[in-house]
């Protein structure tokens, strides 16, 4: 067995009665494909590579676990334990855990059934620069109703920041397009605001503000992602990233209600929905603005459907999460807790994909 990335990957299929399936690699605990039935004809909502094989030629975490520390940390740099550590190599800004991080790494399949599975890692300590020995478990499960509930539990023996998400890139359309067109309602009105390095300045801007017209960042109501690109030519919140990739804040904290509910376009005329639930304090919204770009040859990844190279906007990522830089942000700490012996990371999402 090769244990170069991706390379004789395992999977694992899951099923439920309405004819649902997911696929589930050991290489990242990635979800690399979710199935959905319409009017009889399954449609794949997840963009990815066709072939497991060909993760390790993305460089754009298709569907993978994300960790030790989802999102970024400014310069690497971070305290616990009454120390400083540098993390990935204490690079300007630290991304989705460093150079090798979870979305790279082997789970171990600890158990599997026909509508779950098991998948559980080692971190050792220092590895990527973070202390202590972490260990990682997460659980799907597929639902009867069209839920795919992940289960994060994250123990270590030193005091860590730590967050673990997934970073599922999806299309509600069932085919190789632009996702500007879907449809979407945030149960969030407040997005951190960044700097050119996507980092937190630790204001918090409210998307309800504006009298003028309806801001982009406000999905309070329905709204589409975007008309046109020209939505978000003048946009100040967007000068940096050319499209979403910002931290929304969750407004209200009930795990049992949607973190946001979005829409894709007709598919023989019905319309699959996305619910995403999960208790995290906050989630990135990424709208695919960077798909493939700058990557070099023989590193994009392909469309299943057409064998054409995903571009911008292909697809959508919504990740629940702590705030991007949390240890930077003390402000928030109470929200943003670091992981320890005596507070292991303990945390859910769940996808709920509905045919309307």
């Amino acid at each position: 067995m090769s244990d170069t990335f991706a390379q004789n990957p395992k999977l694992v299929e899951l099923t439920n009665a309405q004819k649902m399936s997911v696929t589930i690699m050991d290489w990242g605990a990635t979800i690399h494909s979710i199935k959905v039935p319409v009017n009889g004809k399954s449609y794949e909502m997840l963009v990815g590579p066709a072939a497991p094989e060909d993760y390790s030629r993305q460089l754009c975490y298709m569907g993978a676990t994300i960790g030790r520390y989802a999102n970024r940390i400014d310069h690497g740099e971070f305290k616990a334990n009454g120390k400083s550590y540098t993390v990935g190599g204490g690079k300007d800004v630290v991304l989705h855990g460093g150079e090798v991080g979870f979305d790279k790494k082997r789970f171990t399949i600890a158990a599997h059934s026909a509508n779950s599975v098991t998948l559980t890692l080692h971190s050792p300590d220092g590895e990527e620069g973070f202390p202590g020995n972490f260990d990682l478990t997460v659980v799907y499960t597929l639902g009867d109703d069209g839920t795919l509930k992940i289960e994060y539990e994250g123990k270590c023996d030193q005091e860590c920041a730590a967050c673990i998400t997934n970073h599922s890139y999806f299309n509600l359309n069932g085919h190789h397009s632009s996702v500007l067109g879907h449809e979407a309602c945030f149960n969030s009105k407040d997005i951190l605001v960044i700097d050119s390095r996507s980092i937190p300045t630790g204001e918090v801007y409210d998307v309800t503000a504006r009298t003028d017209k309806v801001d982009n960042f406000n999905f309070t109501q329905w709204k589409k992602f975007a008309k046109s690109l020209d939505d978000f030519a003048d946009d100040k919140n967007m000068e940096f990233t050319h499209g979403y990739d910002h931290c929304f804040i969750v407004q209200d904290r009930d795990s049992s209600k949607p973190v946001v509910a979005i829409k894709g376009e007709p598919i023989d005329g019905k319309r699959v929905q996305l619910e995403i639930f999960s208790d995290y304090p906050a989630f990135q919204f990424y709208s695919g603005n960077a798909i493939n770009e700058g990557a070099p040859e023989g590193m994009c990844a392909i469309a299943r459907d057409d064998g054409k190279v995903y571009g911008a906007y292909d697809g959508f990522a919504i990740e629940p999460e702590y705030y991007p830089d949390a240890p930077h942000l003390e402000q928030f700490k109470d929200v943003n807790p670091m992981v320890s012996p005596s507070a292991p990371l303990k945390h859910f999402i769940t996808y709920k994909f509905t045919v309307l």
